[in-house]
């Protein structure tokens, strides 16, 4: 297959150098980030005012205080200081894992990644004549089912929009129907690259189909960049199914390069989706024929400057994970530092773009008219039994009821009608939001949440997620005459211990992914509702 000529070429324009003072908008969004703030539930985007920053002061009668605003620029840095427009830049991302949109519970001030602000930092270089190009290594997905794929089309499109021109597929990508993998590739515009993927010829699906060119060449500026990108075999091991094929890494990296030695390409670079020992030793196989290799696999927070590798002169890059980062390489034809790079935090000091926003708005709007059923969702019966709502356990806890209902816990699902676009059909979000679904796997138990109309009792994070359900409980301890051994009985589930919550219940919510500074120590004082807990009765009738 011929190498596909992909021309994103711009005139070149003078400029005065710019640094972090120049990409520093987004004050307006900093200020969202910290009006929708307050509720202590992962996974969405704007979606707590409590973690890192100036530390909040707790009130069990609603609310938290307001915080100084955080400069991103202070906090992460400047970027592209010293640097002059270059007459050839590269844009490099990859393993965005699902996160669409900033990542993290810490408030949008102190989050990073998402396509909006990707594009703004894109569409910013461009205002200021950087001759562009854009690859990534894949992994833009992290899990299956429906709302993955519709994930995966949104992400694709969003690709296309900012002028990808080679893109790598991860084994979660791969992992898709085969309608839906087949309705991306046949796309005369998508960006893909793959050196050791084919269809299996025995496929009853893809049988006769070719899957995507090995190599590309893309034209940024006066700049001809070869790309060619290949699966490693760890990861190869991860794809199910029979409909695709993989050969040998090194087998396969090696006919590209000999495919791309004839094409006059400046710079050679292999998006090699492998994890970091693996990249490296193709690096090693191949010492003089590459000059950089992206790799998956690396840590959340990529090195600031691309790793040599030993007997090689291919130079390793990473990108982090959840699209929080950009790796962009500037070329120069002149002067003493031919290549420079930067390390970009997509942090709040870029605005939302309008295109984005409203691509987000549709991916939304797909949710709601698949339905949970249309995502294949079906409620599970929760083993502890059917949920009551938080309103049920006022009468007989009325102490722990009002500080719940001050917290940040209570305004849960509020919050998703108030971000931008609302989230109140993204089963991703309302795992953590509502009342009685499963917050690791994304999907309701038979009782819990449905809809702010179906069941207006589950709104919010309630007791309920912490301690069980608890509807027998309600019922027998509304029963007459009272059975203590019955009672005790219904009881003894829902108690917890403060080990408990530490160690298992919190982060059901407060992970890794959506809430990495969370500390139960510093979040548990703000909603303790225990027996030493103080609370001001007034506010239960307020």
């Amino acid at each position: 297959t011929s190498p596909r000529q992909v021309n994103i070429s711009m005139d070149a324009m003078t400029s005065d150098r710019f640094g972090g003072h120049v990409l520093r908008a987004g004050w307006c969004t900093v200020f969202l980030g910290a009006l929708l703030g307050g509720l202590l539930a992962a996974g969405c985007n704007g979606s707590s005012d409590e973690g890192a920053g100036a530390d909040p002061q707790p009130s069990h009668s609603g609310g938290y205080a307001e915080r100084e605003p955080i400069d991103p620029v202070e906090l992460n840095g400047p970027i592209f200081e010293g640097w002059s427009v270059p007459d050839a830049a590269l844009v490099i991302s990859g393993e965005m894992l699902g996160y669409i949109e900033p990542c993290g519970c810490a408030g949008l001030e102190n989050q990073k990644g998402g396509l909006r602000r990707r594009h703004t930092l894109l569409k910013q270089l461009a205002d200021e004549g950087w001759p562009l190009a854009a690859i990534d290594v894949g992994g833009h997905i992290r899990r299956f089912g429906p709302q993955a794929g519709i994930k995966l089309d949104t992400i694709l499109l969003a690709l296309q929009t900012m002028d990808y021109s080679a893109v790598a597929l991860g084994p979660t990508d791969l992992q898709l129907p085969p309608d839906r993998l087949l309705s991306a590739l046949i796309d005369d515009a998508n960006p893909f690259v793959a050196a050791n993927i084919s269809f299996n010829p025995e496929s009853d699906v893809f049988a006769g189909l070719d899957f995507a060119p090995p190599t590309r060449i893309l034209q940024a500026g006066n700049r001809r960049i070869g790309v060619t990108a290949i699966l490693g075999e760890q990861y190869q091991a991860k794809v199910d199914g029979a409909d695709l094929q993989f050969s040998p890494s090194g087998e396969a990296l090696g006919a590209a390069l000999s495919e791309l030695s004839d094409t006059g390409c400046d710079t050679i670079v292999v998006l090699s989706h492998a994890t970091p020992d693996e990249s490296r030793a193709l690096a090693q196989q191949f010492p003089e024929g590459i000059d950089y290799i992206v790799t998956a696999g690396g840590a959340d927070e990529p090195p600031a400057e691309p790793m040599p590798i030993d007997n090689s002169q291919a130079q390793l890059i990473e990108v982090g994970h959840k699209g929080m980062y950009l790796a962009v390489l500037g070329f120069y034809d002149k002067g003493a530092t031919p290549v420079r790079f930067q390390r970009v935090p997509l942090d709040a000091r870029f605005e939302d773009s309008e295109e984005m926003s409203e691509l987000l708005a549709e991916y939304q709007e797909t949710l709601e008219l698949a339905g949970f059923g249309g995502l294949g969702l079906t409620p599970v019966t929760h083993p502890g039994g059917e949920f009551a709502g938080a309103e049920s356990c006022r009468e007989c806890h009325p102490k722990q009821y009002t500080i719940w209902r001050g917290s940040g816990h209570a305004r849960a699902t509020e919050t998703l009608s108030h971000v931008s676009p609302p989230r109140l059909h993204d089963p991703e979000c309302l795992s953590c939001h509502t009342t009685g679904w499963n917050p690791q796997d994304y999907y309701p138990y038979a009782t819990g949440y449905l809809s702010l109309e179906q069941t207006p009792q589950l709104v919010g994070n309630g007791c309920e997620n912490c301690h069980g359900p608890a509807a027998q409980h309600v019922a027998v301890e509304r029963d007459q005459p009272r059975d203590q051994l019955l009672l005790e009985q219904h009881r003894a589930p829902l108690r917890l211990t403060r080990s408990t919550v530490e160690q298992q219940t919190c982060i059901q919510c407060h992970d890794k992914d959506n809430s990495p500074d969370f500390d139960f120590d510093t979040y548990w004082p703000k909603i303790d509702h225990g027996p030493a807990a103080t609370w001001d009765p007034a506010a239960l009738e307020a």
